[in-house]
């Protein structure tokens, strides 16, 4: 695994002292560290982590407060607690962290979290971004159908013909097909 920039957020200084010692022996950078939620959030702008581990219970925000806000900034979380709960284990479920490990911390869980949590994210991304670029191909396909239908009744010929002529413009114009079928649908609403 790489090298990743980390952003540690723990309140008790000997604590986040021994988990920085962890990270950095194993190659890791904890680019920042605090122990407070609304600091968290400021340095996360300024930084841009990888990762972020952080504690639930912190001053300001607390931990999942923090955690919602990173991952609307697609930054993922893993929460180090000491709170094994199921309420809490529900919320940081519900606010989408990316791990959850009860203290005391071993090294090799720590970074086997941090290893799993980091794979899983990457994961989640290229599938978004997967998901993207189906969503955007599929409204291209819809769009050409909407001028194929379009030039079909304008001109009263079959799909096959309509979708040659969209084709054969498109081309003519050096534009893609569906740049052509939006400006095909543009000009029949004006």
């Amino acid at each position: 695994m790489k090298p990743l920039s980390i952003l540690l957020v723990e309140d008790e200084v000997l604590i986040r002292v021994d988990i920085k010692e962890m990270l950095e022996r194993a190659g890791h950078v904890v680019a920042a560290e605090c122990g407070d939620g609304l600091k968290a959030v400021e340095l996360a702008r300024q930084v841009a982590p990888e990762l972020v581990l952080m504690d639930i219970m912190i001053p300001g925000l607390d931990g999942l407060e923090v955690a919602k806000v990173m991952h609307q900034s697609n930054i993922p979380v893993v929460i180090l607690t000491a709170y094994g709960q199921p309420n809490f284990i529900k919320r940081a479920e519900n606010v989408h962290v990316y791990g959850y490990v009860i203290k005391p911390l071993s090294e090799q869980n720590l970074l086997a979290t941090v290893h799993i949590a980091y794979s899983r994210w990457q994961e989640f991304c290229r599938v978004n971004n997967e998901l993207r670029e189906i969503k955007e191909k599929l409204a291209g396909l819809q769009t050409i159908a909407r001028a194929r239908a379009i030039i079909q009744d304008q001109l009263g010929i079959s799909a096959q013909d309509a979708h040659k002529r969209l084709l054969r413009e498109a081309m003519r114009q050096r534009v893609t097909v569906t740049a052509f079928a939006a400006e095909i649908i543009t000009n029949k609403k004006n």
